[in-house]
């Protein structure tokens, strides 16, 4: 709420800012899932759908218990995996003890090739964190460059990054 403002009660329908195609785009989406009409129906409701709650209930491991995992699975301390990563230990603890702790991508990458993810694995990881490695950003190119071929040398891939003009990795 910003300051200054009052909370409006709603008196009636709002008007709607979708145009006819997305308006029809959008009842199909909800279709094919079979979301009953009459839990659309009703949009000015206090609580969410019960769809909703169900969709949400399916999310995944959040990034930090991902991490801790591979971590564990391994073989290495968490240790030697944030020093690999160049993470500090305030981080590092920060990230262990908040579930939703919300990182840098910098950082989940950084902690991928301490880890030695293979590329599908970086792109679980990085997913788990609300991220993911697009195919038509430079920076993005160059990290999948190196994981595909199994090359997890932070400097190697920072150097890479510098030379591209890129923002570099932790150190």
């Amino acid at each position: 709420m910003f300051y200054g403002t009052t909370k409006r009660r709603r008196t009636g329908p709002r008007p709607s800012r979708l145009d006819a195609d997305t308006l029809a785009a959008l009842r199909a989406y909800l279709a094919e899932r079979k979301v009953p009409e009459d839990a659309v129906a009703a949009p000015y409701v206090c609580e969410p759908p019960a769809e909703l709650a169900v969709y949400l209930a399916q999310a995944g491991v959040p990034f930090s218990r991902r991490l801790l995992q591979l971590i564990r699975a391994s073989g290495l301390s968490e240790v030697e995996i944030y020093k690999r990563a160049h993470v500090d230990r305030k981080l590092f603890s920060k990230i262990r003890s908040d579930p939703n702790y919300q990182p840098k991508k910098t950082t989940v990458i950084a902690f991928a090739l301490a880890l030695r993810l293979s590329l599908e694995e970086t792109q679980e990881l990085l997913s788990s964190a609300g991220f993911a490695l697009s195919g038509s950003t430079p920076f993005d190119l160059i990290v999948r460059f190196f994981v595909e071929r199994g090359e997890h040398d932070l400097f190697l891939v920072n150097d890479a990054l510098y030379a591209f003009g890129q923002p570099v990795l932790m150190v």
